[in-house]
């Protein structure tokens, strides 16, 4: 019943939005509920559109004295009209009530969402609030004072906020904190596609693996962190292919690989093309993912005008994969049948089923049910489409949820579940709205280290750049280069086409990288200085955000098991049993990507948490961790 539920939900921004607001780091939510007597969450229960008055329900205080029950809303004439019958019953408003400033002790300043924010005064005590005007009547959109550039999400996530910077947690940065440096790894005659970062040799170092029409290429790291090409070495001399994919396919402790749909296994240091994937010509993508719930990883393939198939692997002892196409339910028009398009794998209901994301058509999400089966929920607009496009998976909207974001040209979607329903809330995450074009490979990765899910976008189009915004929790993004121009990508990277993108921890220093496969042939490693740029410790004058970022540790897990390891789940759970986040492997398969065998997951609060680790097998480890002062910054954890 659930999966009939699944509608796309369209998230309305307000016409006189302005999309290029700018956040000011001196103007946010915990500034405002510093300035503010009470901090107060209400919902509207009754509108008398001609009285011009609502009657509003106290939910909650997360600062002051607020012992008012119910509260009338009222204007006076016609002028503001709107700001009570745009209201609907059981919207929820955020409010700052009375300011400390002398004289100022009837001021409220509350927002209803969408980026609107009004300002208003008590009259006759608390129960009754007066609207004065909109707040950012007669300001510059543009500038740093807007209050659609303090927030402009939903009214639940700023009140989860208030609550946090009540409960001394909260963590919304309003300044740009990472930064990378360029590495040229290789120069080649043709546009780059897929591209891999994995530990191809078993040497517990990322080695570097990127597709090309003129050859692909292998290159392995040595101790000293350099790459030298040993793709005659690894017997990968002559392949050419448009997407990759790495795991141990047989669990023999060899990493295996898969080159449009074609299995390479390894043996003594060398990969042999074998026929046990009956993958045919035409192939878009393909990569190992872990469908049957055996741990053995499975091949799903994307093919031109023929949508999706799926070849399961046999298991213990090797042998062909089995052609489960037809039985899995792709052969479906419903599923996507006879489209084009790339799929990215997931758990959306963290059920330990990988479900399938395919941006062909309208875009589909591709439930698995316990009998193997695929059933599906559009995901776009069908006039629109998501061909062309890809998607990125993780808990990006919500730290214990996962959602996922979806680009395809200049078109873009920030897609979550919300009561029973996918919703759009691209158009309440602040400057993740901001305009786009040419957009082909998302990834979702904690690019910041600071335990939130960034996304990165590339663009194919020449001239036209790549868009990266840093997640600020509570269903917000900040465009990073829109404050550091240059300052935070290099230019030369981050300026020019790019095809395949693959993220992990390329030097283990805990921070994640970025390799990109250029159009114009050249394969770069986008190195993470982030880590290097923190502090060790905080000073008097550092602000709050930056002392939650010095507090953070970052511990990379990786799973000692050969079987079940692609497809597996890392969940932080806290000393109350709640899960605080996930991370999953294999994900960010976009145009035919691969990254590691490995989790890296940024812890922000101390405390006490077990790492509870589920392969994709059904089989559950759990380890405990334990985060203070004493911590050191970045710690390998091997889980048994």
């Amino acid at each position: 019943m659930k999966r009939q539920l699944l509608i796309i939900v369209s998230v309305c921004i307000c016409a006189a939005s302005p999309l290029w607001a700018v956040i000011n780091p001196k103007l946010q939510p915990s500034h405002l509920a510093g300035r503010y007597v009470c901090v107060v969450a209400c919902s509207v229960t009754a509108i008398d559109s001609k009285a011009r008055t609502a009657l509003l329900k106290l939910d909650g205080v997360s600062k002051g004295n607020f012992t008012a029950k119910q509260i009338t809303l009222r204007v006076q004439g016609e002028q503001l009209a709107d700001a009570i019958l745009s209201l609907s019953k059981g919207q929820r408003i955020v409010a700052y009530v009375g300011k400390t400033r002398a004289r100022h002790e009837n001021d409220i300043l509350y927002y209803i969402g969408r980026g609107v924010w009004y300002l208003a005064t008590m009259i006759d005590g608390q129960g009754n609030w007066q609207i004065l005007s909109n707040a950012d009547i007669g300001v510059d959109p543009s500038s740093s004072e807007i209050m659609f550039g303090t927030f402009n999400g939903e009214p639940a996530s700023l009140w989860e906020m208030m609550q946090d910077t009540a409960g001394g947690v909260a963590y919304f940065p309003a300044v740009p904190l990472e930064r990378f440096s360029a590495k040229a790894i290789a120069s080649l005659d043709k546009p780059l596609r897929g591209v891999a970062i994995y530990d191809v040799n078993g040497d517990g170092r990322c080695d570097l693996l990127a597709c090309c029409a003129a050859g692909n290429r292998l290159f392995i790291q040595d101790e000293q962190g350099a790459f030298a090409d040993k793709t005659d070495a690894f017997g990968l001399t002559g392949t050419k292919s448009v997407s990759c994919s790495l795991a141990d396919a047989d669990a023999d402790g060899d990493a295996d690989l898969l080159l449009d749909g074609v299995l390479y296994r390894q043996a003594g240091g060398k990969f042999t093309r074998s026929s046990d994937v009956p993958a045919p010509a035409g192939c878009l993508s393909a990569a190992f993912v872990e469908l049957n719930g055996d741990g053995y990883p499975d091949v799903v393939a994307s093919f031109v005008d023929e949508g999706l198939s799926l070849y399961v692997n046999p298991g213990k002892g090797g042998g062909a994969f089995a052609d489960k196409t037809e039985d899995a339910g792709l052969t479906d028009e419903a599923n996507g049948e006879g489209l084009t398009g790339y799929f990215e794998a997931c758990d959306w209901d963290v059920d330990g089923r990988t479900d399938l994301i395919y941006l062909a058509g309208p875009g589909y999400l591709l439930w698995q049910d316990a009998g193997g089966v695929f059933e599906s929920a559009e995901i776009g607009d069908p006039d629109k489409g998501l061909s062309g496009g890809t998607a990125a998976f993780g808990t990006i909207v919500r730290p214990s949820m996962p959602s996922a974001y979806l680009v395809a040209g200049d078109h873009k979607m920030l897609v979550c579940e919300d009561g029973g329903s996918l919703a759009d809330v691209i158009g309440s995450g602040n400057e993740i709205q901001d305009p786009v074009a040419g957009l082909m490979m998302a990834v979702a990765e904690d690019f910041n280290a600071d335990g939130t899910v960034d996304l990165y976008a590339a663009s194919r189009m020449k001239g036209i750049s790549s868009f990266y915004v840093a997640n600020r929790g509570y269903a917000s993004f900040m465009m990073s280069e829109k404050y550091k121009g240059g300052k935070v990508f290099p230019p030369a990277v981050y300026n020019q086409p790019a095809w395949g993108l693959a993220t992990g921890d390329v030097n283990n220093d805990g921070a994640v990288d970025m390799l990109v496969g250029g159009l114009n042939g050249k394969l770069s490693l986008l190195i993470n200085e982030t880590l290097t740029d923190r502090p060790k410790q905080a000073e008097v004058s550092t602000t709050n955000d930056i002392r939650k970022q010095i507090q953070t540790r970052i511990v990379t897990v990786r799973p000692a098991a050969g079987k079940g390891v692609l497809g597996s789940r890392l969940t932080l759970i806290d000393d109350k049993g709640k899960a605080v986040t996930h991370r999953w492997i294999g994900t960010n398969i976009g145009v035919g990507c691969c990254g590691p065998a490995q989790f890296t997951l940024a812890v922000r609060e101390p405390g006490s948490y077990t790492l509870r680790l589920r392969l994709s097998d059904g089989t559950v480890r759990e380890q405990a961790l334990t985060i203070d002062e004493k911590t050191p910054r970045h710690q390998a954890v091997t889980i048994k």
